[in-house]
């Protein structure tokens, strides 16, 4: 028998590399960032419009589409920090706990999902001051602790 061993690509690019200091690399990686910003901010309008306006009447199809809000929602998370919106991934990350904790409940109310969605579009404005920023994510809290109430810690040495 015998062993062949794969060429590191990665190690030789590193090995190739020009060294770079790490303020240098942080400027770089920044400037990438910004590049992608424009795209972050398309892909989040995309996400925005795809959540429904309403759920529909029958239980399974409202179900369905609250699992559907959810892999939306989630899909947000990380863009908008990269498009400058980091209040939206926190409203995201809000809002998928909502929609888990009702689906896990089996309720399908509408009001709860209906405010985060309104409060991400008024997150995207980009002309809503920072103070109000802040109190719209304290609403958002307090909405999803009522809802979903935060799980507490597991004590050292407990088991599930």
């Amino acid at each position: 028998m015998k062993i062949t061993y794969a060429k590191n690509r990665l190690r030789d690019a590193l090995d190739n590399a020009p060294p770079m200091m790490a303020s240098m690399a942080v400027k770089q990686a920044e400037a990438l960032l910004g590049e992608m910003q424009h795209e972050c901010l398309a892909r989040l309008d995309v996400l925005l419009s795809a959540f429904p306006q309403g759920l529909a009447g029958d239980e399974d199809v409202r179900r369905a589409q609250i699992r559907e809000l959810y892999e939306t929602s989630r899909r947000m998370i990380g863009v908008a920090t990269v498009a400058g919106i980091p209040e939206m991934d926190i409203a995201a990350r809000s809002l998928c706990e909502v929609a888990d904790a009702l689906l896990v409940r089996q309720k399908s109310d509408w009001e709860p999902l209906r405010v985060h969605i309104s409060t991400m579009h008024l997150l995207r404005r980009p002309d809503i001051p920072e103070p109000a920023k802040g109190q719209l994510l304290v609403a958002l809290e307090s909405l999803r602790a009522k809802i979903a109430p935060a799980t507490p810690p597991r004590q050292a040495g407990t088991t599930l």
